[in-house]
């Protein structure tokens, strides 16, 4: 925490300042965080109390439209020109840059050309390649069933990039066990860790995190302003818990699929056919969230339903996340597994990572001593939705 607070204070004399300010409320029901959530987004939960951190503008918003809930407001300044190195604080540099992410992609490829291929999704708004990584016996050219796992569609979220990085890794690593091997011989296993890199780099740029949330976009003669990339998906776009301002951080940009991190994820699934499975990695709260996130209302179908609830329940017992439909939160529209699931019958789950609440930006910059055991947590968790991509209803079969 001591190196979270450096981070987050020590602003250099030319450095221009903006403030974000932790925010927090009394909401107890479904309800009254959907309040919240058509406003803002909600960073974490503990019994009756959610927080999230937001810029003045949201803040305004909070104050003139839910100061019936509101109760507490701290304001941390953070810097936004902090000069060109992308590393994290000291103390934090165990986490993935952009550049080291890049680098352990090719060191694998490299020790296990058999199974491992470094690929490119797209590129983002400023021009980095959205790399991944595809597992499978690439000797087997046979059609198999497939599964994407993506991370950090939200900058600040850098625990969400490195779990499926070291996930990916342990996989390749374990690639001799028998369940493993079997796994890579029989299906298609892809992972997009870091689908915002400008946003990502953006909040650590000159070892000061910045609490950024969006992608980089700009009009191109002011500063960024950002899309909510988790709010940019079709299925219910422009519905509740989105906002159709470019100063929010839940902004869900100009139109559907406007930003090209989220276009590559669209063409990347429709040209990949064989996807049955998708997880999306974010953080914070310990849940495990999957459809509906724009309604409260359940799936159509009771079968789904079940699937969906015996899936997740399976997986909370490695991880001991909640699981829950992602509109017992709140509702929120226009996000990866609602597209994922109504567009093309992806079983889609997203999973917020440790720590399940911490008040304060440390939820998200939880420190490097984070990554490891987030890592054990989710392992078997992937591992099982990899096993399930053949056929997701064989849970309940």
């Amino acid at each position: 925490m001591k190196n979270l607070i450096l981070g987050l204070a020590l602003l250099s004399s030319s450095a221009m300042a903006r403030n974000m300010n932790l925010v927090e409320f009394t909401a107890s029901t479904p309800q009254e965080r959907s309040l919240i959530g058509n406003l803002i987004h909600l960073d974490g939960m503990n019994g009756d109390t959610v927080f999230s951190a937001v810029n003045d503008h949201d803040l305004e918003l909070i104050k003139t439209h839910l100061p019936f809930l509101l109760s507490n407001i701290t304001t941390i300044e953070t810097e936004d020109n902090p000069g060109q190195e992308e590393e994290y604080p000291q103390g934090d540099e165990k986490f993935y840059t952009y550049e080291e992410m890049k680098a352990k992609f090719e060191e694998l490829q490299k020790n296990y050309p058999q199974i491992v291929r470094m690929i490119s999704f797209g590129r983002s708004f400023e021009g980095r390649e959205l790399y991944g990584l595809h597992i499978t016996n690439h000797s087997n050219k046979k059609s198999k069933p497939g599964i994407l796992i993506t991370g950090s569609h939200h900058a600040r979220e850098h625990l969400s990039t490195d779990v499926p990085v070291r996930v990916a890794e342990k996989i390749i690593l374990n690639s001799n066990q028998d369940k493993i091997k079997n796994l890579i011989e029989t299906r298609e296993i892809y992972f997009l860790p870091m689908l915002n890199p400008d946003g990502a780099m953006w909040d650590i740029r000159g070892r000061n995190y910045k609490i950024w949330r969006k992608n980089m976009r700009s009009s191109g003669t002011s500063a960024p302003y950002g899309v909510d990339l988790n709010r940019n998906y079709s299925q219910g776009w422009g519905g509740p818990g989105s906002s159709d301002r470019p100063a929010s951080d839940i902004y869900r940009g100009p139109n559907p699929f406007s930003e090209p991190e989220t276009k590559a994820v669209k063409k990347f699934i429709e040209e990949n056919d064989n996807i049955s499975v998708l997880l999306s990695f974010h953080s914070f709260s310990e849940l495990i969230l999957y459809p509906w996130g724009n309604t409260t209302a359940p799936l159509p179908s009771e079968r789904d339903q079940r699937a969906y609830e015996i899936m997740a329940e399976e997986m909370a017992k490695w991880n001991n996340y909640q699981p829950m439909q992602a509109s017992e939160l709140y509702v929120a529209s226009g996000d990866t597994c609602d597209w994922a699931w109504a567009d093309h019958g992806i079983f889609c789950f997203t999973f917020e990572l440790s720590p399940k609440y911490q008040w304060g930006p440390g939820g998200f910059y939880p420190g490097a001593d984070a990554i490891d055991p987030a890592v054990d947590d989710n392992y078997n968790p992937v591992v099982y939705l990899i096993d399930l991509a053949d056929n997701p209803y064989k849970v309940i079969e």
